[in-house]
């Protein structure tokens, strides 16, 4: 079942919605279990069903993923920067928004009644802990890390459809990334691509090596033109000019090129090689469960001839239906891919 675009005042169907999620996540198991998260820090969650607080921007759509919702009760989102989410999952109203970890006090979670809190790090986590908070650091940086995080949320929630889902999500990202590697094995070093992907317009920010994103880019058949390391890396317009890349791919929310900007004068914009990154429940290229859409959507942007039979219309409508439980529209499609938010 998937609701209508809901106004904040129907609570009535919200609850309704809470009533059901509860059923879908029974508990797999009724003992207390040890989960071990990303910084490899062993933590037991005594609760069946805590209520959680996901402070992780990215994480939000996973555990939503993984059929969470319901049981969200505080949330790094909110309506204004990912109306998507709210779209898919309307339960995410009832939740208290825009909670950021870097200020988030154990005492407030435990006044909440919080049994179970996803932080991006490692050093917030154990903050929580030392205070009585059961928390978990979820941040990953590589494929196999994302896969790994996953696989601990959907221990650390508990339910049969977390663990279902988890894996059958696995599945589907070792089917496309090897569907990629098989296809690009041949290219030549000249025939990939060099990409730059810009984090932020002004000041100018881009992702280099040793991120997710350098990840994707590779696995799409393409080289990271930026040779600094690290996630929203400050360059300057001569750096890029410099780097002078075949590919650029904008952020969604990296704002308005000017009209003035420098950056026009790349080749890359001249031949209309500048392409604004999709944007759904979050945004795709960043560290977010749509990496498996990004991953088939860059390939075939950067090599249309190699995958010409990649339907990535399709592949978004299978996605949302299958991981999230909800019918996109055409129209809901094509926004998602402009980086655009639902329809009013």
């Amino acid at each position: 079942m998937t609701f209508p675009y809901p106004r904040l005042s129907s609570l009535l169907r919200l609850m309704a919605g809470v009533a059901a999620g509860f059923v879908l996540c029974a508990p797999l198991q009724v003992q207390a279990r040890l989960v071990t998260d990303m910084s490899g820090a062993t933590v037991e969650i005594k609760d069946n069903a805590p209520p959680i607080a996901d402070l992780w921007f990215a994480h939000n759509e996973i555990s939503v993923m993984l059929g969470a919702a319901p049981r969200i009760r505080i949330t790094a989102e909110n309506t204004a920067d990912n109306p998507w989410l709210f779209k898919i999952s309307p339960i995410m109203y009832m939740a208290h928004m825009g909670v950021k970890p870097n200020t988030v006090s154990a005492e407030y979670l435990l006044a909440n009644k919080i049994g179970l809190v996803f932080v991006p790090s490692a050093a917030k986590a154990e903050e929580l802990r030392h205070a009585g908070v059961t928390a978990l650091a979820a941040e990953y940086m590589t494929m196999p890390d994302m896969l790994t995080s996953l696989d601990m949320t959907a221990e650390a929630i508990g339910t049969m459809e977390a663990h279902n889902t988890a894996k059958r999500y696995r599945q589907e990202m070792e089917r496309v990334l090897e569907l990629l590697k098989f296809r690009t094995a041949q290219l030549h070093e000249a025939e990939r691509p060099r990409v730059l992907h810009i984090a932020r317009l002004s000041p100018l920010q881009v992702d280099g090596e040793k991120t997710l994103i350098d990840a994707w880019i590779q696995a799409a058949g393409g080289t990271n033109a930026a040779t600094v390391s690290g996630n929203h890396r400050p360059v300057s317009f001569e750096q890029v000019a410099v780097w002078n890349p075949d590919v650029v791919i904008v952020d969604a929310a990296a704002g308005e090129l000017p009209e003035s900007s420098p950056l026009r004068t790349l080749n890359a914009f001249k031949q209309q090689k500048w392409w604004i990154n999709p944007k759904g429940v979050f945004a795709w290229d960043r560290y977010g469960c749509e990496e498996l859409l990004q991953l088939q959507w860059a390939a075939q942007k950067l090599h249309p001839t190699l995958f010409a039979d990649l339907d990535i219309r399709t592949a978004v409508r299978n996605f949302y239906n299958i991981f999230f439980h909800y019918h996109l529209s055409d129209d809901d499609i094509s926004r998602i891919l402009a980086a655009q938010p639902p329809a009013p």
